[in-house]
Parts: structure tokens; C-alpha cells; sequence
């Protein structure tokens, strides 16, 4: 029996072949194709991906096994939203033409988004302290950008208006 965050027993057989299910699945997606020769490997979903706009909608619906896997399992909060964050950038860099498609073929958000379930899932007690400070650096990051546009406007506007 392993113990989820909310002292939850699950049978260690559950777990381990929810994650044998889930490794299967972010394999599937991001690594089952190798490129000869150089090495380099992609999934199901870099391919789907190159449909624009539907097949990286197609790809994030999913994503969401993972997600609800992730939350079935009571993982951290902490590591749940950092998963959320690598899904939605895989999602939203994902729709960029080209950029998005290469971005689609390196970032692998299955797999990263594996790797936090392996860690937490079996040992939820781990502690989080890393993702706390990555979610809060994005968070500050994009209110910093925030703040200096609204600063920005209203010093362009003043000047402007006061010519």
C-alpha cells in the first residue's frame, strides 16, 4: 500500500500499473518515432500538431489523461498546476505555425509531465519547494511585464497629450 497526499492507501499494484498505462501513453505521444540516423525521437502528437489549430486541440484533449490521472492520484496542488503549466505552453506554443511544430518536437510535456507523476505519486511527501518557486517566478514575470505596459501607456500617453 502507498499513501497519497490526503492519506489515502492505494495498492501498489493500482499505482504501478497506472504509471506501466500512463508511460505507455506519454511514449505514444512524444517519443514512439525515432528520426535514423540521428536519433532524435517524436510521438503522435508532434504529428497531430501539424494539422494547424485542431490537431494541437486534438493533442492537448489528450494531455488531459495525464491531468486527470495526476488529480485521481492527489498529487501535490503545486505539482498538479506545474503540470497544467507544461500542458498549456506544449498547447499554446504548440498553435504557433512552425515555431510551434519544431516547439512541439523538442518540449515533450507527456513525458516532463510523467516524470513529476513518478516522482509524487508514490511519494507525495517529496517536497515541492522547486515547482513553488518556478510557478511564483512566472507568476511575478508575467505581473512585472503587466505592470511595465500599464507604466509605459500612461508615460506615452502623458507625454503625448502633453505636447
Amino acid at each position: 500500500m502507498v499513501k497519497t497526499a490526503d492519506s489515502r492507501s492505494v495498492s501498489t499494484s493500482d499505482l504501478e500499473r497506472t504509471r506501466k498505462q500512463l508511460d505507455h501513453f506519454a511514449w505514444l505521444m512524444d517519443s514512439c518515432f525515432r528520426v535514423p540516423g540521428l536519433g532524435w525521437r517524436f510521438g503522435i502528437e508532434a504529428l497531430i500538431g501539424l494539422v494547424p489549430g485542431l490537431g494541437d486541440i486534438v493533442g492537448g484533449l489528450l494531455a488531459l489523461i495525464l491531468l486527470i490521472r495526476a488529480v485521481q492520484f492527489k498529487l501535490p496542488k503545486i505539482v498538479v498546476a506545474r503540470m497544467i503549466l507544461n500542458f498549456t505552453l506544449d498547447i499554446g506554443i504548440g498553435m504557433i505555425p512552425f515555431i510551434g511544430d519544431a516547439f512541439d518536437f523538442a518540449f515533450k510535456s507527456n513525458t516532463r509531465n510523467m516524470k513529476l507523476f513518478h516522482k509524487y505519486a508514490g511519494e507525495p511527501d517529496t517536497s515541492t519547494t522547486r515547482h513553488w518557486v518556478v510557478i511564483g517566478t512566472i507568476i511575478g514575470s508575467f505581473l512585472l511585464v503587466c505592470i511595465t505596459i500599464v507604466i509605459g501607456t500612461i508615460w506615452i500617453l502623458f507625454h503625448y497629450l502633453h505636447w
